[in-house]
């Protein structure tokens, strides 16, 4: 009997450090992603203590980090069930949640976490990015701003702020906050990109092709910093160099149906006539374009060749619910291309022919007369 009294004390011991040992090696493992072998080794101390709080948290983490989430999600709860204010299952049960798309559930148990430690700016980052999900964009921007109130160089708060903006149309704002991310990397190709886009959309022109022509430093061959600069060229009416932009972007792929439209007016710009039809042609291989159908009209009047446009006037036209939008950009390409005869001409012969629709015909006829 004094011999087992003996013993028992060094087995209890022996398996602590067991324990332990096997926590150490496993942390080691999900240090270096190594998340089998961690599981594996989580595993065999959980055999020994199934409720050991550091075994149940390294588990989930190695479980979350591996994708299997149900069983991250068990080992998380399992720990709460023990210790409630956990706060490695609370982040990390959140983080499974979040990744399930259960943000309101994540947000809930994160907040749990703030409650004990407040002010952790990865974990209002996750909460922050979760309501953005959930497109409760004030409570969001709110949320990043209290991030940025504490560490106001918070590249991920700065980040998921000038999302949001970017999202909510408040273009301004959107551009001063992604330069505060460029501060980082002013390299960073995706934001310079961005902010080159935003810069255009607030007709920042002259910021939007500085922005797009260091973006294309960076990557020379950067469809979309070469689509913008090339808008920024066709802007300040310097067609050539717009269009040779644009041809870069196809010598790597077939391009946008938005590309070949512009290189399609573009190309009617300096006088490059079948270089245009063929690019509004390729425009119609993505599906009916309105903007496609007008220059292709105004290209066969300047030919005369016009049969071929009225045939495009009437896949313009006919079946359209936005008949009087689409015709009046067609009026208004007439006119800004100083082609006002040639667009009489076509109204002549499509009031001469029967198979017109009387309507739509009756509605150019009005834009017509309302250009003279």
């Amino acid at each position: 009997m004094k011999s087992n009294a003996q013993e028992s004390p060094r087995s209890g011991e022996e398996t602590r450090h067991s324990v332990i040992d096997l926590s150490k090696q496993a942390r080691q493992c999900l240090r270096e992603r190594q998340y089998a072998e961690a599981k594996e080794l989580f595993l065999a101390g959980l055999e020994i203590e199934p409720d050991n709080p550091y075994l149940l948290s390294g588990m989930g983490d190695a479980c979350r980090e591996s994708g299997d989430f149900p069983e991250a999600e068990r080992c998380y709860r399992a720990l709460l069930a023990v210790d409630k204010e956990n706060l490695f299952a609370l982040r990390g049960l959140g983080d499974v949640c979040k990744k399930l798309t259960r943000h309101q559930e994540a947000i809930k148990l994160w907040e749990s976490y703030l409650a004990l430690r407040p002010k952790d700016k990865h974990v209002m980052t996750r909460i922050a990015d979760s309501l953005k999900v959930l497109q409760q964009y004030e409570k969001a921007e709110r949320v990043y701003k209290q991030i940025l109130a504490i560490a106001p160089r918070d590249r991920f708060a700065l980040t998921g702020l000038a999302d949001l903006q970017h999202r909510l149309g408040k273009d301004a704002e959107a551009i001063r906050t992604y330069e505060k991310v460029l501060r980082f990397n002013e390299n960073d190709l995706h934001i310079l990109t961005i902010v080159g886009k935003l810069c255009w959309r607030i007709s920042d022109f002259d910021r939007a092709q500085r922005c797009f022509a260091k973006a294309l430093a960076v990557d020379p061959r950067n469809p979309y910093a070469l689509y913008g600069l090339g808008n920024c060229y066709r802007w300040s009416r310097e067609y050539e160099k717009a269009l040779d932009i644009w041809e870069r972007i196809l010598e790597e792929s077939e391009g946008t149906q938005a590309l070949h439209v512009r290189m399609g007016d573009a190309y009617c710009h300096v006088g490059r006539i079948d270089a245009a039809e063929q690019a509004y042609i390729k425009s119609l291989t993505f599906g009916d374009d309105p903007f496609s159908r007008v220059g292709l009209i105004c290209l066969y009047a300047l030919r005369k060749e016009w049969e071929a446009a009225e045939y495009h006037y009437g896949l313009l036209v006919d079946g359209a619910k936005d008949a009087e939008y689409r015709l009046d950009l067609l009026v208004r390409r007439f006119l800004r291309n100083e082609r006002q005869d040639q667009m009489v001409a076509l109204l002549e012969r499509l009031v001469a022919a029967d198979d017109q629709d009387k309507t739509t015909l009756a509605i150019f006829v009005k834009l017509v007369g309302q250009s003279e």
